[in-house]
């Protein structure tokens, strides 16, 4: 008896329960002050990072240290911006991946 009631409870709890979450947020919706004009509020200062991650690139293959490849974008971020020149690599890329991921070096 219990196995052709069950379906019929777990279907009027789910109805139940819907019908309390429609109603909530009916009410929240019916509360909460309407726009006056001022959406858009004035962003936040924030630097702006543009974090550049590649796999196998030596020291000469951007434009900006001298290589023969042209990459104008590049070059220009690093005119206008912040270049990080002096850095530790490993020859394997987890040990590289985990540098990133913790901050710490793979000699400490």
């Amino acid at each position: 008896m219990f196995f052709l009631w069950a379906p019929v409870s777990l279907f009027l709890s789910f109805v139940i329960s819907h019908t309390w979450s429609v109603q909530m947020s009916w009410d929240t919706w019916r509360t909460e002050p309407r726009n006056q004009g001022d959406e858009f509020e004035k962003p936040n200062s924030q630097p702006h990072i543009v974090f550049i991650l590649v796999d196998d690139q030596g020291f000469r293959d951007v434009g900006y240290h001298g290589s023969e490849i042209k990459t104008p974008t590049l070059d220009r971020l690093a005119a206008q911006g912040v270049k990080l020149e002096n850095y530790y690599v490993q020859p394997l890329c987890s040990p590289s991946r985990s540098q990133l991921m913790t901050g710490r070096y793979q000699i400490h």
